[in-house]
């Protein structure tokens, strides 16, 4: 596979660093942090771009943000200057990456998406008698940041541009190593070890979880085990097959190969191989023969979301941002 360069060139142009500012706060413009910006924001580019340009260019420490989604996620959060390089470093890292990546994976590229994922999952699941889902532990906390180096090193020859992503990788290494985020994310004390990560929530991390970690893994599978049908979004991985014995050998081998090859570890090293005849739960969906439907746990969050929205700071008075962001909600739910 041809390694990659001119990256560097590009994410200092100033002409493409201000399209990929355009696409970053695209939708955003009302919040105030976004609407400061945009009030200096020749300035502010010229002042990134300087600094890009002399190597100067430090991301800040990313801050945590606990939430429960349902359950309890550490995002990281960083300054909107800072956001702004790595989007477009993001950027770039689709463009070498996405045209190898496989059509399997969903996330964080043009054309898929979860409606996309689920659609998928559907049509395998009318065509195959079994089913796996396997799922990462503790993905983004556990990635090894030394492996995803090399992996990166094999595809880009940009040094320049590789320093810059060396300074975000040392920017959110051990992020999780904090007791009390380990604690709040439910994490084991021994798993993932110190030192590893990639903070959820940045946008590079999420184009190199979701195309450079697994993208090996992903033809692997596809191409040597040859399994019978898969879908994959970022850590979720739907396996699909004719004979449960086999399909059994091949989450053995995955779970070794992911052990082996990228130093991850499967939430539930032997889960349960399951009849297409049923429902298959999730990326939100319940999914079955029959067709795709909101899970019973996104319709109790709907329902939560939608009271209070409606019970706000003037009871039973709805507004048109209201309105545009429930019928957003419900579009993610029904596929609208």
């Amino acid at each position: 596979m041809k390694s990659v360069g001119g990256l560097f060139a590009d994410l200092t142009n100033r002409a493409w660093f201000e399209a990929a500012v355009d696409d970053a706060v695209r939708g955003r413009r009302r919040r105030p942090q976004v609407a400061r910006f945009l009030l200096t924001r020749e300035a502010c580019v010229r002042a990134l771009l300087t600094r890009l340009r002399a190597g100067r260019w430090r991301p800040g420490p990313f801050r945590a943000l606990c939430i429960r989604d349902p359950k309890p996620r550490v995002i990281a959060y960083s300054p909107l200057e800072d956001r702004l390089v790595l989007h477009a470093l993001a950027r770039l890292l689709e463009r070498v990456f996405l045209p190898s990546a496989s059509p399997a994976s969903f996330a964080c590229r043009p054309g898929g998406g979860t409606h996309r994922a689920r659609l998928a999952l559907l049509r395998h699941l009318r065509r195959r008698h079994w089913f796996v889902h396997l799922d990462l532990r503790s993905y983004f906390p556990s990635i090894d940041l030394e492996l995803l180096r090399e992996l990166l090193a094999r595809r880009i020859r940009d040094r320049p541009f590789l320093s810059v992503i060396e300074h975000v990788l040392d920017a959110g290494a051990g992020f999780y190593d904090r007791s009390d985020l380990r604690r709040f994310a439910r994490m084991d004390r021994a798993w993932p070890p110190a030192g590893r990560g990639l903070p959820i929530g940045a946008a590079t991390s999420q184009v190199l979880a979701a195309h450079v970690v697994l993208g090996e893994f992903d033809h692997w599978l596809q191409r040597e085990v040859r399994v019978g049908g898969y879908v994959r979004y970022v850590d979720d991985l739907f396996l699909f097959g004719d004979d449960r014995r086999r399909l059994e050998a091949i989450r053995e081998d995955s779970s070794d190969w992911l052990e082996r090859e990228r130093h991850l570890r499967l939430k539930v090293p032997h889960a349960r191989v399951r009849s297409c005849a049923g429902a298959l739960h999730g990326l939100g969906a319940r999914i079955t023969h029959g067709g795709i439907a909101p899970s019973a746990e996104a319709l109790r969050r709907l329902s939560a979301a939608a009271a209070r929205e409606a019970w706000g700071p003037v009871h039973g008075e709805t507004t048109v941002a209201w309105e545009d962001s429930l019928a957003s909600r419900l579009g993610d739910q029904m596929g609208w």
